[in-house]
């Protein structure tokens, strides 16, 4: 299987996905998660592979979903329509709004985040450098977490913006103080912080990460596909019952309004302008020197 922006190598039960943009940390782009999927879709075929293990090549797992005007995930929220179809359109030929738009391409990020969590087979996903925003997303989609010590999370788009599609199913997994803490603030927490709250379930060092997410790999691996697949999906059902699916599926909702907030209208346009990374630093400075900022900077020592 050859991927574009994603390399796969398969010894024995195990498979490995690498998210395989290093020049842009991983963020998610539209071919980077069409070439996720697509890979899962081939690996879920028969049962001599029996676990998946997700990672990212280079200096971070992935800072979240690409913002760039080239690689965007999202569909542009600005404009409208078909509004000039006709000098005198018809009420139906007057086009879709562009919360409608995006909303129906939240919906299906949604449905495709929600499949990978309900995939027949574990995904296990090791972290490192940076796991933020649609990182969140795609580590809520697998079953455990490890993390190399060092590694950061978060949401920092929090920060006039939107939300994690699905919020990385964080209410579930680490409670809603903790949840809201993290979205009021846009701040990151180190992985020794993520491991308390419960988003990962291992923290190790960095130049162990490789060789024992693989070996926890292979001893998961050691049980049968239809065991495996009975185990992951119970527990799914107990979320589900829960309410999980249908509170991610609220995601589009809320994260299109979101987008039409005025914040985030001007940081898309200077991401147009000035350059994402310009943007960036127009979006996160106020948080580096305002109020709270020396107690951040001294939690995160510790």
């Amino acid at each position: 299987m050859t991927y574009e922006n994603l390399l796969v190598d398969v010894d024995g039960p195990v498979a490995t996905l690498t998210l395989n943009r290093p020049e842009q940390l991983n963020a998610l782009s539209r071919g980077l998660l069409d070439d996720l999927y697509a890979a899962l879709r081939e690996l879920n075929r028969g049962d001599a592979v029996r676990v998946i293990r997700l990672r990212g090549a280079g200096r971070a797992f992935c800072p979240g979903y690409d913002l760039s005007p080239t690689g965007s995930t999202y569909v542009d929220g600005a404009g409208a329509g078909r509004a000039d179809a006709a000098d005198d359109p018809a009420l139906a030929d007057l086009g879709e709004s562009s919360i409608a738009r995006d909303r129906e391409s939240l919906r299906e990020m949604i449905d495709r985040w929600l499949w990978m969590w309900n995939y027949r087979k574990p995904i296990i996903a090791q972290t490192h450098g940076y796991c933020l925003s649609g990182g969140l997303d795609l580590i809520g989609a697998c079953d455990i977490v490890f993390a190399a010590q060092g590694t950061r999370f978060g949401h920092p788009a929090a920060r006039g913006m939107g939300i994690p599609v699905t919020l990385g199913m964080m209410p579930m997994k680490i409670g809603a103080a903790a949840t809201k803490e993290l979205l009021f603030t846009g701040d990151m927490i180190d992985a020794d912080a993520a491991q308390r709250l419960g988003l990962v379930a291992h923290v190790v060092p960095a130049e162990e990460l490789d060789e024992r997410t693989l070996a926890f790999c292979q001893r998961v691996a050691m049980n049968s596909l239809d065991v495996l697949t009975v185990h992951k999906h119970i527990t799914n059902r107990w979320m589900e019952l829960m309410g999980v699916r249908v509170a991610a599926l609220e995601g589009a909702e809320y994260d299109s309004i979101a987008h039409l907030a005025p914040s985030m209208r001007e940081f898309t346009r200077r991401v147009n302008v000035d350059g994402l990374r310009a943007a960036l630093g127009w979006r996160d400075e106020p948080f580096s020197t305002g109020p709270g900022a020396d107690h951040d900077a001294a939690r995160k020592q510790h």
